[in-house]
């Protein structure tokens, strides 16, 4: 009996191994260590769905080294909807530095609204480009449809 608990323990071990990688399982061993709640089951499905987990493994120890609660899934719905967890974790470490109540809530709006001030800041530098056909056409355009709209008339 106690083989085949050794046995399945090391299967799961070599399986998180081969699917994560040497890294994550590193970074996986100092979550444990560093009291971060991280789902096996939740990573799995993040890797899947291509998030970077090494990252956002890492911010989540950084973050609770400084006694700030944040869970892994949070971070992956802030990137769902187009945000950078990145700029999040900065203005969190931030804020505790400077001895700010700030919730990972109001720094993930903090960082959509800056992303969005920055997309509007980008659209309005372009130059303005028409949409309606110039009136202006080269000879050589206007010579190649007949007025009538016979297609007969048409040389190649």
């Amino acid at each position: 009996m106690m083989y085949l608990l050794i046995g399945i323990v090391t299967l799961f071990i070599l399986i998180f191994y081969f699917y994560f990688g040497h890294s994550a399982m590193i970074l996986f061993y100092q979550c444990l260590k560093h009291d971060v709640r991280v789902n096996y089951w939740e990573l799995a499905v993040m890797k899947k769905n291509g998030v970077p987990i090494n990252d956002f493994l890492k911010f989540a120890i950084k973050l609770k080294e400084k006694d700030i609660d944040v869970k892994i899934k949070d971070f992956e719905l802030h990137r769902k909807s187009g945000g950078r967890v990145s700029n999040v974790v900065d203005i969190l470490l931030k804020a505790k530095r400077n001895k700010v109540d700030l919730t990972y809530h109001q720094a993930s709006i903090m960082d959509l609204d800056d992303i969005a001030k920055h997309k509007k800041a980008v659209a309005d530098s372009q130059p303005v480009t028409k949409t309606e056909d110039s009136p202006e056409t080269s000879n050589a355009e206007n010579a190649a449809v007949p007025e009538s709209g016979d297609n007969s008339q048409i040389k190649d």
